[in-house]
């Protein structure tokens, strides 16, 4: 009788302890595709110019449809445009004068995580001239 239950405590601390190691693995592998989803989500685009505008190409992937915030900074870090959002695929298109839009940050806001991208729109230019000329 007191053999099986030794034996029976035995089992059990090990399948405890098994269910417990698979959580922690479980927890683990969640946390690391969460960290890839959310720098996946945001995306900003150089999306060429005119003889007087710049355009450029904003994405956000919302799946849960949480309030977020756009907010565009000039060079000098100041706010040059702030919105909120709900949408759950969010996309955008700015279209703005050169000499506004030289060297911009776009900064996508939602709850705790911030997604940045700084252009500017001379080096973009430059490296689409040469895409162009190297085709």
């Amino acid at each position: 009788m007191k053999k099986q239950s030794v034996q029976a405590i035995v089992k059990g601390i090990i399948l405890s302890g098994i269910l417990t190691a698979g959580t922690f693995i479980q927890a683990n592998a969640n946390n690391s595709g969460e960290t890839i989803t959310a720098k996946a989500a945001a995306e900003f685009k150089y999306a060429g110019s005119s003889k007087d505008q710049a355009s450029f190409n904003i994405k956000f992937n919302n799946p849960s449809g949480e309030k977020f915030t756009l907010l565009v900074l000039d060079a000098k870090g100041d706010l040059f445009f702030k919105e909120s959002y709900t949408s759950k695929e969010f996309a955008k298109r700015f279209v703005l004068a050169k000499e506004d839009a030289e060297k911009l940050t776009f900064r996508i806001q939602s709850g705790k995580q911030s997604f940045d991208e700084n252009i500017n729109l001379f080096q973009n230019e430059t490296e689409a001239r040469k895409a162009a000329v190297q085709q």
